[in-house]
């Protein structure tokens, strides 16, 4: 491998992290932004590291999902909005627009002749996934779905509530919180279904004697 291809990879990388930590970080970003510099410039700083990702997809990431760039223009959009209008509203909604595209990312792939989300997660560490597997795939996803708009809801409930730190709270631990949540108790439970425990995972080791089922 040259070096040039792996500082391309180390950059694609640093960059994928970094539009990661935007999305993760983006109500404590406005949260302090907005006091000290105030909305226009949040939303300048916000619009810059967004206008990043958008060029980098355009440019240089030819493979990246059609979605994702929808996803980072509809960012854009909003918060282009928020700089214009000096509206705090339009800076809240931005995590709501940003949450419809991931449901129709799994929505999407429940349309006949497409493989569901998870089932592509699934194989890419299992490509002969078994039968059982892919149904429980499906109905994970389509529970998923349901996750995410419920989820959706609290996001766009958020945007309305009267400080920005009571936005921040919901819109940040709550919100992530509970999807964290779904996620753990779901590993925990397929995990038990399945006894499907990957040796070389050091969280597998330590929930398979906890999670060993008599009959397997």
């Amino acid at each position: 491998m040259s070096h040039s291809t792996e500082k391309s990879r180390a950059s694609s990388t640093a960059g994928k992290f970094l539009d990661v930590a935007v999305i993760v970080l983006y109500p404590l970003i406005v949260l302090v932004g907005i006091p000290y510099l105030g909305i226009r410039w949040t939303a300048l700083l916000l619009l810059l590291l967004v206008a990043r990702r958008v060029v980098t997809m355009v440019l240089l990431d030819k493979q990246a999902s059609k979605l994702v760039l929808v996803q980072a223009l509809a960012m854009a959009g909003i918060i282009g909005a928020a700089g214009l209008s000096g509206s705090p509203l339009a800076l809240r909604l931005a995590p709501f627009a940003v949450s419809l595209t991931f449901i129709a990312l799994f929505a999407g792939s429940l349309r006949q002749g497409h493989l569901p989300i998870i089932e592509r997660f699934a194989r890419l560490t299992k490509p002969d996934l078994p039968r059982e597997h892919v149904r429980y795939c499906r109905g994970l996803t389509v529970i998923w779905v349901v996750v995410l708009g419920g989820n959706s809801c609290l996001v766009l409930g958020a945007a309305f509530m009267p400080t920005d730190a009571l936005w921040a709270i919901l819109v940040g631990p709550v919100s992530y919180g509970l999807l964290g949540m779904v996620f753990t108790v779901e590993y925990l439970y397929r995990k038990w279904r399945f006894q499907d425990f990957e040796p070389g995972n050091p969280i597998d080791r330590l929930l398979r004697p906890l999670l060993r089922r008599g009959d397997k």
